[in-house]
């Protein structure tokens, strides 16, 4: 059994590479959670091998392997799959990676494996009457049966103002799926083309309410936008008047957010200013202090100050970076925040604001 990857797929996988807090909100939905979005998330491997019944080995790719750590430094792991069609196969997919996932994190105590299984839902894109709430699974062992429930989320029961309410902006690029059966329709009727784009000026709208607001980075507005975009022309690609409709009032919306690249180029350069401006400071703070002394060689000495104070400052803030490195790259391999911590000779709370801060820079 093969997975095929969709473009439906990709769009998914690259709203968590890029835009990581949409996730929590959709945790929070499906598990009944309660996470503020101040939370770290950390992608974790998500490609699995398994040998199949002949012994060769097979590549799974999960759309998302995933943890989140609390302020307190508490994780935990989830896994989350995105399905456009339901093949039969979701309940045998979910139990492979579910137990691969498992066994990355496995620990021997007292001479006993435990293994812990990741909470797991599927995001259906597609749905109908007869699409179950939940996939399950039974694990006999002797005379003992354990029920594994896995949630599933249809995206055609939110509405938008659902999507809105609770934050379920992850959402948005699918929201197509809704018309899918329409299309045919739609694609004739002006009526109905007005009112599909109307709906579409609505969602842009509203995003950029958000964004105005503070509670959505401006580059996530745009990556919805975008990626809309993308859905809608893989899925409407037969509906030039759907597809059109759509695409111009999301496309356009693009325009009025930054780009990946020309964001990333803004912080760069912020951070480069900021660098300079805090050298300037520390130069001018060295000066001030040697005028105080009234002396020309104080004077002398605070530029030499505040020049090796510079430096210094340079030299801790690589030190700090190869820390940051160290302590990510570890916790990515699975280990706690206090193993992490005992390791490096650092205390709980320095591992935990440096975990803290990987969701502002991711």
């Amino acid at each position: 059994m093969e997975t095929i990857n969709t473009p439906y797929d990709d769009t998914f996988r690259t709203l968590l590479q890029d835009c990581p807090e949409l996730v929590v909100p959709l945790i929070n939905e499906l598990f009944g959670t309660n996470y503020t979005g101040r939370e770290v998330v950390v992608s974790n491997e998500n490609e699995i091998f398994l040998r199949n019944p002949e012994g060769k080995k097979e590549k799974r790719v999960t759309d998302s392997n995933l943890t989140l750590i609390s302020l307190k430094g508490i994780s935990k792991r989830y896994h989350l799959e995105c399905q456009s069609t339901a093949d039969g196969t979701m309940e045998i997919r979910m139990w492979e990676y579910d137990a691969q996932i498992a066994l990355m994190n496995k620990e021997y105590r007292d001479g006993v494996l435990y293994v812990k299984f990741p909470d797991s839902a599927v995001i259906y894109l597609r749905s109908n009457s007869n699409t179950p709430d939940e996939l399950k699974i039974c694990v006999c062992i002797g005379q003992k049966e354990l029920f594994y429930e896995i949630p599933i989320l249809k995206v055609k029961n939110y509405t938008l103002e659902e999507i809105f309410e609770k934050q379920l902006w992850m959402l948005i690029p699918f929201y197509i799926f809704r018309y899918e059966k329409e299309f045919r329709k739609i694609n004739g009727d002006e009526k109905r083309l007005r009112s599909l784009r109307m709906e579409y000026e609505n969602v842009a709208a509203r995003l950029d309410q958000e964004c105005q607001s503070g509670r959505m980075k401006p580059i996530t507005g745009g990556a919805l936008c975008e990626l809309a975009n993308n859905v809608v022309e893989k899925l409407a690609s037969k509906y030039d008047n759907v597809e059109k409709e759509v695409t111009e009032v999301m496309g356009g919306k693009v325009l009025n957010y930054r780009s990946k690249e020309i964001f990333r180029e803004a912080m760069e350069k912020g951070l480069e200013e900021g660098r300079r401006k805090g050298q300037e400071e520390g130069r001018e703070e060295g000066l001030e202090e040697g005028r105080k002394e009234g002396r020309k060689e104080g004077r002398l000495e605070g530029r030499l100050e505040g020049r090796e104070e510079g430096r210094e400052e340079g030299r801790l803030e690589g030190s700090n970076q190869k820390t940051v490195e160290l302590v990510t790259k570890k916790y990515q391999k699975g280990d706690s925040v206090s193993k992490i911590a005992e390791d490096l000779l650092m205390s709980v709370e320095e591992v935990e604001e440096i975990l803290g801060k990987m969701t502002v820079s991711q």
